[in-house]
């Protein structure tokens, strides 16, 4: 990665919209970040904890960094973290300083036609490889799993203590849910009947988990760096856009079983990881279990705001953006819903 600049001026529309981008952005140094556009400034308020008022106006063409300065006012969390901002996330050959994993939130409020809604944007707690000592030990819940309902829980206390239960609030980014790979791995086991083989390493440790046929031809390899189901891979994950996988699809379950937080149904594939493979077609990888790893979730609140009528009912979209194009090994996932203001 290197740096580069945005440019003065990146989005404009003949209404004089406009968003400037005023430094270079060094991608070394990666962290969390936010863009908010409005058509019409006159009826959005921006909250600032440090003013008398609570709120700032708002203003056309109006350019704010949020978190440049702390009197800007703004919600920041790092779940506990102590991170050394300077140093570099990405090392010279371009592969990640998972010492450096950048875990937080950041909250930004507002006031539009009268209206107090928040926005939450979070990257939770991943692992850029498979546990396949922890998957053969069958637990009902994986270590990062439980690390990432620790962080939810932590934004939830947040936004209690902050005394904004009664707004409608987004929660969105890269939750970095995982599936239950050992139920999803034992349903394989059980209806393709396969022979199991674990390969231990030299502590006594599960290196490898592999399936077997009747043929002996292997037909699942679970390594360290590889989660590979050969021939099936890329349809199994993709039929009927992931149906096939979703009910290993919990790890959220409990925050909206508790009705803490609202998702739409997904009826789309997961999110992650993809490539271009030799043939020039995207395809999962086989480095990681694919999953829904990016997601919006929202409160009780927001969701009557969704569903005031038929009309704002009806123009909700939950999605992937480009889902039959490569952009990357992540795709973008959107909510697009009309919600009732005035």
């Amino acid at each position: 990665p290197t740096a580069y600049t945005c440019g003065p001026e990146f989005f404009s529309d003949p209404d004089g919209v406009a968003v400037k981008c005023a430094r270079n952005v060094p991608v070394l140094f990666q962290g969390l970040g936010n863009l908010y556009l409005f058509r019409e400034a006159a009826e959005v308020q921006h909250f600032d904890r440090y003013l008398n008022s609570g709120y700032r106006q708002m203003t056309a063409r109006h350019h704010m960094c949020v978190g440049e300065r702390e009197c800007e006012g703004f919600y920041q969390n790092t779940f506990g973290q102590q991170l050394t901002f300077r140093k570099e996330f990405y090392r010279d050959d371009g592969t990640r300083d998972l010492s450096q994993q950048r875990t937080a939130f950041l909250l930004a409020r507002f006031r539009i036609h009268g209206k107090e809604m928040t926005f939450v944007n979070l990257n939770l707690h991943s692992v850029p490889f498979e546990d396949v000592n922890e998957i053969a030990q069958q637990p009902e819940v994986t270590k990062a799993a439980q690390k990432r309902a620790e962080q939810i829980e932590i934004l939830l206390k947040e936004l209690e203590n902050e005394g904004l239960r009664d707004d409608a609030i987004i929660v969105a980014g890269a939750f970095n849910a995982q599936l239950h790979e050992t139920q999803l791995l034992t349903h394989l086991a059980r209806t393709q009947m396969v022979k199991t083989v674990a390969t231990k390493d030299d502590s006594g440790k599960v290196a490898a988990i592999e399936h077997f046929d009747r043929h002996g031809r292997n037909v699942t390899t679970v390594e360290r760096l590889r989660f590979d189901l050969h021939s099936i891979h890329d349809w199994f994950f993709r039929l009927g856009r992931g149906q096939m996988v979703k009910k290993y699809n919990s790890e959220l379950a409990p925050v909206v079983f508790k009705d803490q937080l609202k998702e739409q149904s997904v009826f789309f594939q997961p999110s992650r990881h993809y490539e271009i493979n030799e043939s020039g077609k995207e395809e999962f990888m086989r480095t990681l279990c694919p999953a829904w790893a990016d997601r919006i979730l929202y409160n009780k609140k927001m969701d009557t705001l969704f569903r005031h009528d038929s009309f704002c009912a009806s123009g909700l979209y939950y999605g992937l953006v480009g889902e039959e194009v490569h952009i990357g090994q992540h795709k973008p996932v959107a909510l697009h819903a009309t919600i009732c203001l005035k």
